[in-house]
């Protein structure tokens, strides 16, 4: 059975290019937190060229994912365990502020009601 070689930077490409999707970033925004090139950035997620050390570390601090999940084939446990508390964070967010709005529209509706009653 022949053996491939692995292909690291188009592995490390993709997954900069997958995670840069899933932190609803375009190719411009991270380039500009990066302070890169749009085109340079292009030729890093297309495996073209293979990024430094150091532009490793920032992809990694701007993606917020481990460095080491940037050359997984596959989404870490480490990233779905903070994606799935941001969620988390931001309905529960979103949530408190819908019952707040409704707690406070039924409020005064009720106190509405009441006024026009009490004036009767």
């Amino acid at each position: 059975m022949e053996e491939t070689e692995l292909d690291i930077p188009s592995l490390f490409g993709k997954n900069v290019q997958k995670y840069r999707k899933l932190a609803g970033l375009t190719q411009a925004e991270l380039s500009k937190r990066l302070e890169i090139t749009q085109k340079h950035l292009s030729i890093i997620e297309t495996g073209t060229q293979f990024a430094s050390a150091a532009l490793i570390a920032r992809i990694s601090k701007e993606l917020d994912v481990p460095p080491a999940a940037l050359f997984g084939d596959d989404l870490s446990q480490v990233y779905f365990d903070k994606l799935y508390t941001r969620l988390a964070t931001h309905f529960e967010n979103k949530i408190n502020w819908l019952q707040n709005t409704l707690s406070h529209e039924l409020s005064n509706q009720l106190n509405s009601k009441f006024d026009s009653l009490s004036q009767k």
